[in-house]
């Protein structure tokens, strides 16, 4: 942790300092700011960053050994009024504190701090404030961490790559046969994944997170895979790609859509930046919904037009969402994210999907840009 940087944004924000809060695994936020993530704790813990002097640590007395060393003091109790007594003393002088909350729950991702808690420090006299512009700070990418997701970038579409051709070799493969064609080309390329690939044919590929079955490629049917996945201790990247076996018309005017959507999204965020603005996120999903509502696909939008790319594949930094929550929080060099407006229609689902670096200079896509469907 860079405290002196975390301090700097604190005075900006015109904060007191940030609470990062936990009981065990409840602010997986916090835990990942202070590289606790791997532990297993089971008691509450406070660990406050004051806008000048040394951050002070108060965990319980039965797990103060599990915590690595970090900046500042700690103090330890072991009953829950030594809690409410630590806590204040903690807190002494602090008047506006961050947390990871949001009023009114607008971006769930951050809304980490229960009720119960957010009620007790009120009532201590506190005003809470988000801790986004700090989170900030941990979620942008150094050197390291880009050069880790163009290697993930570039097995997944080596990946994707095998998996057309197994296509065209076997053009009645189930879907579940094509993921497991993923599964083992990303296995090979040395990566990892949450979850198995999504694989979708047809009608099956009008539903966003469609489970792959025993179903079979048809004639005239689109197919829709998605794969994300990371180099151990990287980050990661998330790739769409559309194709089909002589699919109908209807499919390929709805794609050529999509990737309006999409290079219009891109290029908003590239000229906000040489307008020297960093655009928020929910701006950005707007001009990408534009593009489709435009066409006559409103109705078939099912999901924002993009999210963050970290750890996680579903990252807590910035969204290009003003669909599932308004996520008013800028797009600053270092965050990454993908680019993926779809349209979900009764017989069939067409999305498109790239990564997006920031530069101080603008937007770099990562992954590349499908300009048609694929034929098979």
């Amino acid at each position: 942790m860079e405290l002196r940087a975390v301090q700097e944004v604190l005075k900006e924000e015109r904060l007191d300092g940030w609470l990062l809060y936990s009981f065990g695994g409840s602010n997986p936020l916090a835990l990942e700011v202070l590289g606790l993530a791997h532990l297993h704790l089971t008691r509450r813990f406070a660990y406050l960053i004051p806008k000048e002097g040394e951050p002070t640590l108060l965990c319980h007395a039965i797990e103060e050994s599990l915590f690595p060393p970090l900046p500042g003091n700690r103090k330890t109790y072991h009953t829950w009024r030594g809690f409410l007594e630590g806590l204040a003393h903690l807190l002494r002088g602090v008047r506006r504190v961050a947390l990871e909350y949001v009023p009114g729950g607008q971006i769930p991702y951050l809304s980490r701090v229960d009720g119960g808690t957010l009620d007790l420090l009120r009532g201590m006299g506190l005003e809470l404030a988000s801790s986004w512009p700090l989170l900030l700070l941990f979620q942008t990418w150094d050197e390291e961490r880009l050069q880790s997701h163009r290697r993930a970038a570039a097995g997944l579409a080596r990946a994707k790559d095998l998996a057309l051709d197994f296509l065209r070799q076997n053009p009645e493969a189930s879907e579940r046969e094509v993921q497991s064609v993923l599964v083992r080309a990303l296995e090979a390329e040395g990566l990892i994944f949450d979850h198995p690939p999504m694989v979708a044919f047809g009608k099956n590929a009008a539903n966003p997170h469609h489970e792959p079955s025993e179903a079979r490629l048809e004639e005239g049917a689109v197919v829709l895979l998605d794969l994300w996945a990371k180099v151990p201790g990287g980050v990661y990247a998330d790739l769409t790609w559309m194709a089909g076996k002589r699919p109908p018309e209807a499919a390929h005017q709805a794609f050529q859509a999509v990737a309006r959507a999409r290079d219009k999204a891109i290029a908003f965020v590239a000229k906000a930046y040489r307008e020297g603005r960093h655009p928020k996120g929910f701006e950005v999903d707007r001009v990408a919904r534009q593009v489709l509502e435009e066409a006559g696909y409103g109705p078939y939008i099912r999901h924002r037009t993009g999210h963050n790319l970290g750890e996680e594949v579903h990252g807590a930094g910035p969204h290009l969402d003003d669909l599932e929550t308004h996520d008013f929080r800028p797009l600053v060099p270092g965050l990454a994210f993908t680019v993926e407006p779809g349209v979900y229609l009764p017989d069939f689902g067409v999305r498109t999907e790239v990564d997006v670096y920031l530069h101080p200079t603008g937007p770099e896509a990562t992954t590349s840009l499908q300009e048609a469907i694929t034929p098979l």
